[in-house]
């Protein structure tokens, strides 16, 4: 992982209170980034392969409230797992594709909000699957803590913006390099207009 990935991965975590790197607590194998103001409040990147990293986040108390899988890409990291805690109990929440879109889709700042924004699209639902998929999604978003709700809501829109952003800028600089390269037809419309007289047969 070099430090534009590892950047990268830690502005999608950032909030108002910002991380800052601990050199006492990260080593060879992970990164360690604690908060100011709670040095329990930790984000750990740890490389578990060449391309596969696991972050990391803890509470105010030192507890795994959130566990997800990057695969490093030469663009950016690709997200390929998502976990949450939940709220009373010892146990992570895995979260999918289709879910994670719909939290992206429909996430307000507050858990009550979110839950709402999708409870009201329900009915409205008619194919079966998709609304299986928003029930899902429901049940376990309601089963998380107001501030696992919110920093989850928060994160996946930050990384699905910059996906966004990237996929755009990387269209607009495929099209611009395009745009440089002569057609095949202007090639050839080219080579007939600079043949002089003196080329023509009879």
């Amino acid at each position: 992982m070099n430090k534009k990935q590892e950047q990268q991965i830690l502005d999608y975590y950032s909030t108002n209170d910002k991380y800052i790197h601990s050199k006492t607590h990260s080593n060879a194998h992970q990164t360690v980034f604690t908060k100011e103001s709670d040095k329990y409040q930790w984000l750990v990147l740890e490389q578990k392969s060449q391309c596969e990293v696991e972050v990391r986040q803890t509470d105010s108390h030192g507890t795994i409230t959130a566990r997800d899988n990057y695969e490093l890409t030469r663009n950016l990291p690709k997200y390929v797992g998502m976990e949450r805690l939940c709220e009373g109990a010892n146990i992570q929440i895995p979260f999918n594709a289709d879910e994670i879109n719909l939290i992206y889709q429909f996430g307000e700042q507050s858990k009550a909000e979110t839950c709402a924004s999708l409870s009201a699209i329900l009915p409205q639902i008619k194919d079966s699957d998709t609304k299986q998929i928003v029930s899902d999604t429901l049940k376990k978003l309601n089963a998380l803590s107001e501030k696992t709700c919110a920093e989850l809501t928060a994160t996946t829109k930050r990384r699905k913006l910059t996906e966004r952003d990237h996929s755009i800028k990387t269209r607009l600089a495929k099209a611009k390099e395009q745009a440089k390269q002569p057609t095949v037809a202007e090639g050839k419309q080219h080579r007939t207009h600079s043949k002089g007289k003196g080329d023509m047969t009879l």
